[in-house]
Formats: structure tokens, sequence, C-alpha cells
């Protein structure tokens, strides 16, 4: 992968789509179809949802899945996954894909000190890139993609990735924030989740 922590991320053509309100909303440009551009509001919703799936006692497997689903709804990125810590030290892996070629990436690991994810992991700082050349992700069409630490604030529960593909740009900063602060709300769920598989591991 190539790029840098300044960068900015959308996944849509700039035919397709303008800059983003904090609330979201629709945008239309040379006539294309309205396209759902995420806000302040579709944040609010995926994480009260996340809530309420915790209270009705989802397990830590639906809670992960359902972190993803919902970054890829707000995103519309066409794949996003989740690494979390593998079995060996040192190691993430893939553990949720959703997506195209989700199936291509699921179940990948990659060594923290040797890869764009785990220098994520490692520094709790997200990254906005271009898929390059990376071995490990290989799966993962050449265009955009977005790095979010899932950091509780006193540790990292793995990263969070939305990947675009060969023809689309970078998603607005606008965008990116609402997505980070997702991504903190999800991390505290998910300890949350773990916690109780901790105490009530049947």
């Amino acid at each position: 992968m190539t790029g840098d922590q300044t960068a900015s991320l959308t996944w849509r053509p700039a035919t397709t789509y303008q800059a983003a309100t904090s609330r979201g909303g629709y945008a239309r440009s040379n006539g294309a179809p309205a396209v759902r551009l995420p806000g302040h509001a579709d944040r609010l919703a995926a994480s009260f949802e996340l809530m309420a799936a915790l209270l009705e006692g989802a397990g830590l497997a639906d809670v992960l899945a359902l972190v993803v689903g919902r970054a890829r709804h707000m995103s519309g990125a066409r794949l996003a996954f989740m690494a979390l810590p593998g079995e060996d030290v040192g190691t993430l892996t893939i553990n949720i894909s959703e997506g195209i070629n989700s199936d291509h990436i699921h179940g990948v690991t990659v060594r923290i000190g040797t890869s764009t994810i785990g220098r994520v992991f490692v520094t709790r700082r997200a990254l906005s890139v271009r898929v390059a050349t990376d071995p490990a992700l290989k799966g993962l069409p050449a265009g955009p993609i977005l790095l979010l630490p899932l950091d509780t604030g006193e540790r990292t529960c793995g990263v969070l990735a939305l990947s675009g593909g060969p023809g689309d740009i970078s998603l607005s900063s606008s965008i990116k924030r609402q997505l980070m602060i997702f991504a903190t709300t999800a991390a505290t769920l998910i300890e949350l989740a773990e916690e109780r598989r901790a105490a009530h591991p049947d």
C-alpha cells in the first residue's frame, strides 16, 4: 500500500457526488442517481443499533459482523473487513469481511510488524492509503482504503478497513471523521461483548 495519514477519503467517482454535510444527505451530479451520503445521523443510528444489539444479548460474533456491516453502509465501501489479534503472537487475522471479494480476504493473517494493518494497530492512528502491491491484501481491488483502529483509549481491539475500487476517489474529511468516531464507539461496545463472553463462556 502507499499513502499518508493526511489523505482524505470517498468511494465514488467525482461525477457521482459532491461534498457531504455533517448530517449526511443526498447529492446528485450530472443527472446521476441520488447517492446516500453518510454523516452524523447515520453514525448515531449505527451506534444505537449496536447498543441495542448488546442489550438484547447479541454475541461477540454478531456484534463484530454488525460493526463491519454498518461501517460499510456508512462509507459506501465496496469491501469492509475487520482484523483482530490472531492465534499467533504478533499477528492479525481478518475474521469478518463483507462485500466484493470478501471470500478472498477472509481468514488472511498478517504480521503486525510488517503490514499496513499492523501499523494502524500499533500506532492507534487511522490511515488513508491506496492499495498498491501488498501481498497480504492481494484480494483487494487497487483502490482507496481507510484503516481505522478500534481503540478504546486503553487498548486496540483490532482494525476496521473500508475499501473502494480502482476508479473510486478518497472519502471526504467529514465522512472520515464520522467513521473514526463510529470506530471508537464500536471498540468500546466490542470490549463489552468480549467481557460478557468471558464472564459467560457458554
